[in-house]
This record gives C-alpha cells, structure tokens and sequence, in this order.
C-alpha cells in the first residue's frame, strides 16, 4: 500500500534543468495576522503549532504540533482577512509510530483538493527519527514512507535538530522533503531539497549563518514557496523570510536560484515561523511555533503574485 502511495506521487516524468536564472519577479503582500486561540474544544492546549495543511475538499486547516498533535481548524477568509478561525477537534496521532519517531515538525495533504470527501491523507515529517509518515485526520498513523539514502541515515545530519523538517507534494517533483540546516557532507550555507526518488536541488541559504529552511509549499508552474527563519546574531529575534524556489532554473549541477521576497513596511512576518499553506489562489497561510509559556501562535495571511 505504501509503496503504491509513493508509486503514484513519483510516477512523473524527469524534469528538465536549464540555468540557474529566475524567470520574472513575484509580490509579497502580508494582509492580516490573528492568534491562535489558546485551548481545542475537548482542552487540548494549542501550541508549538509547526506545519500546516489546507484540505479544500474538507474544508479544514490542520496543524501539526511539536509533541504530536494534529489541530482542526474551520478557516474563513473575506476581503484579504482572516475572518474565522475556528478549532474543531485535537487529536495525538496514534498507532504505528516507533517511541523515538517524535518531533513532528512538516505537514502536507494528499486528495485535499480532488472534489472529493473522506479520502484525506496527510504526511508528517518528524525530526526526530527521521521519517516521514502517512497519516489519516482522526490521529491514525499509516506507515512510513521509503526516505532517499542521504537522509534516512540519522548520523548524516549536521545536528539531532536539524534533521528533516518540511514535506510537501510537488506536482511533478513528488514527495519533496528537506532538512533544517545543510548535512554533513554538503556546504553549510546550502539548502537542498530532496524528492524521495533521489533526485535534489540545491540553492544557497538567504544569509550565511543562522539560516534555517523550515516549510516547503507547492506553488502554480512548479515552483515552490519556502519559508527560512533567520536571525541577525544567537538570540536575536526570529525573521521568517519567504522565498521562491524554481527548480526549472536549476544548472547541470543542479544549483538552482531563488527570489527573496520583500514583505515591505511590514513587521508582521518578525517572529518564529515554521508551517506554510496554500489557501488557493494566490494566498497562503503561515503560523508560528510559541510555546504556551511564550504566548498564543500567530496565523499570518499573505499573497504571492507572480511576475510576469
């Protein structure tokens, strides 16, 4: 079963890599922020939230926490605003998760957008493991899926915090995933993104320290959206930096460009981002990771229109 899972997301033709020039610029446009409420209807506490995922079918957000949980929101968004923001349910995930498989860190939907219901699956990329996870809405845990070499080996990770820590379906790339900070063997002020038939893109970090690439996010025309938290000095405030990676840009080396998108004025996006959605269209959706001692997550509302 989880090999035809995989099968069927990596059953793609190869792509095709030219220069590593980007085609065109995109906007940022940061349009609304609001916290997350601080408590689930069953008293589950809200916090620690590091992925995101939009089911359209379903229409339900769903937040992956540090220790495990799975978080369902009803979302309304009207007029560039988050108008509603509902929590529906908590649920631990649940069965078929090895005791040193935590850290839930990445989160993506599969058939959350096919016009159809009850079919939702989602995938969690744990840290701590590595691993990445099929798992069901209600908590269920599936089975794992089949890492590409360079990361399934633990001990191939710069730091134990630093291992996998964004998934997401690409379209023609596949399952990619990626971990925090460069591996041992690679520079360390490279990123590199992984498709689980082996194949990786590489691109330089958006400053050369304390530079951490914490979500990936399918975009229109096969690029993707990422979010790297950066931070000017060892305890310095946390900046999320959103960029657009083009993996047709990408040179035989596989060294690819990236934008740096420009948020303005705005100071909204100052804080400890982790997880990124698409919402449709040209909206996404982040959240931060607080603890509760830190204070309530913030959901941010942003749009990336593309450059002609």
């Amino acid at each position: 079963m989880i090999k035809h899972f995989t099968a069927a997301l990596l059953g793609a033709s190869a792509l095709v890599l030219a220069a590593p020039v980007m085609a065109g610029s995109s906007e940022l446009a940061v349009l609304d922020s609001r916290p997350a409420p601080a408590i689930a209807p069953d008293g589950q506490s809200i916090n620690e939230l590091s992925g995101l995922a939009w089911d359209a079918d379903e229409k339900l957000l769903y937040a992956v926490s540090d220790d495990g949980v799975l978080h369902h929101f009803r979302l309304e968004i009207a007029d560039g605003r988050i108008a509603n923001l509902e929590p529906v349910q908590s649920v631990p995930l649940r069965a078929g998760v090895a005791p040193q498989v935590v850290n839930a860190e990445g989160l993506a939907v599969s058939n959350g957008n096919n016009g159809k219901q009850g079919d939702t699956q989602l995938l969690v990329a744990f840290e701590d493991g590595p691993a990445i996870h099929r798992v069901k809405p209600d908590g269920t845990v599936l089975g794992a899926l089949q890492l590409p070499e360079a990361l399934a080996d633990a001990a191939k990770y710069s730091e134990a915090n630093s291992r996998l820590e964004a998934v997401a379906i690409a379209g023609s790339l596949g399952v990619v995933t990626a971990p925090e900070e460069a591996l041992l063997s690679e520079p360390g002020d490279t990123h590199t993104i992984h498709g689980l038939d082996g194949r990786r893109w590489s691109f330089a970090t958006f400053q050369p320290k304390r530079s951490n690439l914490k979500a990936i996010e399918p975009m229109p025309e096969g690029r993707l959206l990422l979010i790297e938290r950066t931070r000017q000095q060892k305890g310095a405030p946390s900046i999320g930096r959103l960029r657009v990676f083009d993996p047709n840009t990408c040179g035989e080396a596989n060294v690819c460009a990236v934008e740096n998108l420009d948020p303005g004025v705005s100071q909204l996006l100052t804080d400890n981002f982790e997880g990124l959605t698409g919402l449709g269209g040209d909206l996404y959706l982040l959240v931060t990771d607080k603890t509760k001692k830190e204070g309530p997550a913030s959901f941010v509302l942003v749009s990336v229109k593309s450059g002609a």
